[in-house]
Parts: C-alpha cells; sequence; structure tokens
C-alpha cells in the first residue's frame, strides 16, 4: 500500500490557489522589470493576436496611449518596409520551429516619421503540449550605436578612398586613372546619382573631363559646359574658394536661367567644390542628387572638400611629371644630336683637317725652299691652325663621350691611376723640371678611363699653368670627407682628391667660369688648349656623383679638389 505524501493529503482547491498565487507573483515581477527598464516590453499573446506593450513605447517612440493599437498588426506595420517580410519570417519560423529564443534587428517606425533601429529578443512560451501561445519580447533602442557604426563606416570609406588615390599618385601619375577613381569612389561613397569633373576652359567654358552617372540619367562627360549666368563672378567667387551646396534648386536663391541650365542635366541638389593647382583654379568637382532632393551634410562637405585637395595635388605633380618629361625629351634629342655631332667630327670633319696637314708638310717638303719668307710663315700658321682644329675635335669628343661612351663602373685604385697618367706625362715633366708628390689616395668604384681622363687634366694643367723659372711643385693627396655633400646618399664615404700646385694661380671670382666650355682666363698665345678640358673634368664628376672645385690666389698656385663617393653607383 502507497503511503501519501503530506502534499498530496492537502485539499485540491489549496493547489489551485497556490499555483494562482506564483503566477500573480510572477505577473507582478514582471511588470516591476517593464517599469524599470527604458527598453519596450512586449507581451504578445499569441492566441488572441494581442500585445501588450509597456510604457517605454510611448517615451521611446512618441506614441501616446490612445495611439498604441493592443493588435500586433499595429506592430507588424510600423517595422520599416524593407524589414517587414525577413522579420515576420524569421519570427514565424522560430514559432512553428518549437524553438524558444529569437532575435534580429530592424528599423520601427516613429510617431514624428523617423525609423529606429531595433535589436529585438523575444522568448517563446509553450503550454503542456508544447503548443507557443506567448511571446515576451524587448526591443532596444540601438539608432545611436547605428548611427556611430555608419559614421565609422564612413570614416574607413573615406580613409579607404583617400588612400586609393594617394596610392595612384604615388604609383603611377597617371592624371586621368586619378580623376575616374575619385569621380567613381565618391558617386558610390555618397549614393550620388552623378559626380563630375569639369575643367575650367576660357571664356568661362568647362569641360567635363571625367563623370560617374546612374544609368538612365543624362551623361555629361565630354560636353562643353556654358552656363551663360555662369558669369566672371561666379569664377572669381570659386577662385576664393567658394563652396556651393545647394539642396533644392527649386527653392534655391539663385539666378533663373541658371536652374533651368541644371534642370537639362536633370539636377535637383548639387554640391559644387572648386579645384585648385598651383594656387590657380583648375576646375570643379561636383556631385548631382537627380532623382530627389538632398540636404548635403557638414561630412559630405568636407570630404569632398578634402578630396578636392587631393586632386589639386596630383595634378600639380602631374605636371611636374610632365615637364620633366618633356625636359628628358629635349635632353635626349639634345644628347641624339650631339651624338650625331661626335659622329661628324669623328669622320667628316677631320677628313679635311688630314689633307690639309698632308698637304701642308708636302708643300713644306716640296716646295719650302722656293717659298718666301712671309709664304713659309703663311704655311706654318695653317699648319698650327689645323693642329689647334684637330685637338679641338678630338676634346669635344671627350666631352661628349662622358656619358654617351661611358663603361661601367669597376674597381679602381687611384694611386695606379695617377702613376700611369704620370708616366704618359713624363716627357712634359722632364721639359718643365716639374716635382710630384703622390700621396695616400683610396680605391673607388669608378669608370677607370675617366678617372684617367679626370687627372691627366688636372695635373696637365698644373704642369701647363705653372711660373716662369720656377719648376712646378704638383702635390697629389686624399682626405676622407666628414659631413656628405648635398643631395647624395648618406650611406656612402666620401674622399676628396686634391691637386695642389704652386702654378700662377686664378682669382676665385673666375671660378664658375673656369668649369665651363670654352672658357679661358688666358690668351692662346700665353698658354695652349681649348678651353675645355675642366669642363670635361667637371662632366666626369657628375657622373660619378661627385663635385669639383677650386681654391686659388693670383700668384700662390691653386688647388683643385674633387669630392667623390667610394661607390659611385649609389
Amino acid at each position: 500500500m502507497t503511503k501519501n505524501t503530506p502534499e498530496q493529503n492537502q485539499p485540491e482547491h489549496q493547489w489551485e490557489a497556490q499555483i494562482r498565487m506564483a503566477l500573480r507573483q510572477s505577473e507582478e515581477r514582471f511588470q516591476i522589470v517593464a517599469l524599470a527598464t527604458n527598453d519596450v516590453f512586449r507581451d504578445w499573446d499569441l492566441l488572441t493576436n494581442q500585445i501588450w506593450w509597456n510604457q517605454s513605447v510611448q517615451s521611446l517612440f512618441g506614441y501616446t496611449a490612445e495611439q498604441v493599437n493592443l493588435d500586433a498588426t499595429w506592430w507588424r506595420e510600423r517595422i520599416h518596409p524593407d524589414d517587414r517580410q525577413r522579420i515576420t519570417a524569421d519570427m514565424r519560423n522560430v514559432i512553428d520551429s518549437g524553438k524558444q529564443l529569437w532575435s534580429n534587428e530592424y528599423r520601427f517606425l516613429r510617431r514624428d516619421g523617423t525609423y529606429a533601429y531595433i535589436f529585438d529578443r523575444a522568448y517563446v512560451v509553450h503550454d503542456q503540449t508544447n503548443k507557443p501561445i506567448r511571446m515576451i519580447g524587448v526591443m532596444m533602442d540601438i539608432t545611436e550605436r547605428k548611427r556611430a557604426e555608419a559614421e565609422l563606416q564612413r570614416q574607413n570609406l573615406r580613409s579607404q578612398l583617400f588612400a586609393n588615390i594617394t596610392l595612384k599618385i604615388r604609383q603611377s601619375l597617371q592624371i586621368n586613372e586619378i580623376l575616374q577613381t575619385s569621380v567613381t569612389e565618391v558617386q558610390k561613397l555618397l549614393q550620388a546619382d552623378r559626380v563630375l569633373i569639369l575643367q575650367l576652359n576660357g571664356n568661362s567654358s568647362f569641360l567635363a573631363v571625367k563623370e560617374a552617372v546612374v544609368p538612365g540619367l543624362p551623361v555629361v562627360l565630354g560636353q562643353r559646359i556654358t552656363d551663360h549666368c555662369f558669369n566672371e563672378g561666379y569664377i572669381q567667387k570659386y577662385t576664393q574658394g567658394r563652396i556651393s551646396a545647394i539642396s533644392d534648386i527649386d527653392k534655391a536663391q539663385i539666378e533663373p536661367c541658371h536652374v533651368e541650365f541644371l534642370q537639362q542635366f536633370a539636377v535637383k541638389a548639387n554640391l559644387v567644390v572648386p579645384i585648385f593647382r598651383q594656387n590657380q583654379l583648375w576646375g570643379l568637382l561636383i556631385t548631382h542628387q537627380c532623382l530627389h532632393t538632398r540636404q548635403w551634410t557638414n561630412w559630405e562637405i568636407g570630404l569632398l572638400g578634402q578630396l578636392a585637395d587631393q586632386i589639386g595635388i596630383a595634378l600639380t605633380q602631374s605636371l611636374i611629371l610632365e615637364q620633366e618629361t618633356k625636359q628628358r625629351q629635349e635632353l635626349a634629342r639634345s644628347n641624339e644630336e650631339l651624338q650625331q655631332f661626335a659622329f661628324i667630327a669623328s669622320h667628316d670633319l677631320q677628313e679635311p683637317l688630314r689633307k690639309i696637314k698632308t698637304f701642308g708638310e708636302r708643300l713644306q717638303v716640296n716646295c719650302g725652299d722656293s717659298l718666301s719668307e712671309q709664304g713659309n710663315d703663311y704655311l706654318q700658321r695653317m699648319q698650327n691652325a689645323a693642329l689647334r682644329m684637330q685637338t679641338l675635335i678630338e676634346d669635344l669628343l671627350t666631352l661628349s663621350r662622358v656619358t654617351t661612351k661611358a663603361q661601367p663602373y669597376v674597381t679602381v685604385n687611384l694611386v695606379q691611376i695617377t702613376q700611369e697618367v704620370l708616366s704618359d706625362l713624363e716627357v712634359r715633366i722632364q721639359q718643365t723640371g716639374g716635382k710630384i708628390e703622390v700621396g695616400e689616395l683610396p680605391t673607388i668604384q669608378a669608370d677607370p678611363l675617366q678617372m684617367r681622363q679626370l687627372l691627366q687634366n688636372i695635373i696637365g694643367n698644373a704642369l701647363k699653368f705653372h711660373r716662369q723659372n720656377q719648376p712646378p711643385i704638383i702635390k697629389i693627396y686624399s682626405q676622407i670627407l666628414d659631413n656628405n655633400i648635398d643631395d647624395i646618399s648618406t650611406d656612402n664615404t666620401f674622399y676628396q682628391i686634391i691637386v695642389e700646385d704652386n702654378g700662377i694661380g686664378f682669382a676665385e671670382k673666375y671660378l664658375d667660369r673656369i668649369f665651363n666650355i670654352f672658357q679661358r682666363l688666358h690668351g692662346r698665345s700665353e698658354y695652349e688648349g681649348t678651353g675645355i678640358g675642366l669642363a670635361i673634368c667637371k662632366k666626369i664628376t657628375e657622373r660619378h656623383h661627385g663635385t669639383i672645385t677650386a681654391q686659388s690666389q693670383p700668384g700662390q698656385g691653386a688647388k683643385f679638389i674633387i669630392t667623390l663617393p667610394i661607390n659611385s653607383q649609389f
């Protein structure tokens, strides 16, 4: 026999009373929680399709108690049309599948006609047969969070837009690509109907150079825009940095003819920002809204202003690149002409000289005795002139070949190069009674032939420009340079190669002049030469990323200072 528990022995009406009390306490707790929160509490009776709302539905959404209908249809009708089907289908799927928890985000209509972003969480209550009977939910207003997320997304998109344009500026400076990227990205970012870039031409007209437009709207690209209302006064305002933001052209205080002009392109609202290149008005960056009016925000105005600045930078750099390209093309053309001249000089010009010298020598040998003293003088002058011409041509060829016939850099021992140069100048050193002192010189990466030309010209000049009745004394040495010269990599080591003599010297006011081609400080009758030697030296040092200069005083000798990097390939 089964023994009953004390609870089983209680009368049935006591059990019902306890259940009702528990339910009442539960309802009271629910009501207290509903009153204590700012969120909207919703209790949806799935059997009657009625919804109980707490007071937050009025305070959050602006509805009065009379405007809140308890029928669930009232709630569904205020879900944004774009969200309604998605939310109702998702919620019905949870109810029908026997699940208990549901959550989702959607937009809910406020009393003032605006929409609040809602995060809705609900719990489905089932009876003893597992039939869904109630759905208790909490609607949380997340509008501010959504606005912050949207703002962050806009900032990220703007940053990405500027990053893309900046990258294109750095990578290619293809201005057409940069301008097209600008209008395309701005149209997507602002969801505008049309974005234009107009370039200012003469007579207050513009050319539409780039456009991004939604299908179905008039195409402006390629058209020459001439607005008779857009006179010099407008140009002057944009030149001063004016930004025009019109939210509705029908209500804006603009000339009727300007309204008519905009209407032919279906414009209802526009935002216009000037583009400057080198502080001059280059054109306009324009955003059109054509399907409806639009209130432009400060964020959008700021975005277009910053983008216009970036476009201006790109235009300036593109102009500089174009100028540099023209200069390089002109330099290439000049170098080509120089090579053609060098070819002519090495063949066509020297051939007549060889004949002049050859026949002059034959005339001297065969007919010299029959010529008068004056005739022999004329013949000698002719021969000397031919010799000078040949030397000049050879020097010009040497100058032209510093870059056109340059050899690859290799390891060059400057001590060895100097000894070879002194060996070549041995006869002249003996004739002048010169004394050469060679100190420590570095080993560098350079063109060995040009290093030889460089040192031979400098040492040769020191021997040539010596004082009368005083043998030349020439010192050749080097020293490491503590401070790197301008515009050269600081990762390299530089040496100064110094050639110091006790010759006639020169006034330093002529320092810049002596390194120019055909510049001479002394007459040909005093010192032989073509005036090209130091120009060759300058060109060689520049090709090796170095410099050449000199220190001197008249009658006190000269010191030529050649600065060269150890590795000229940097």
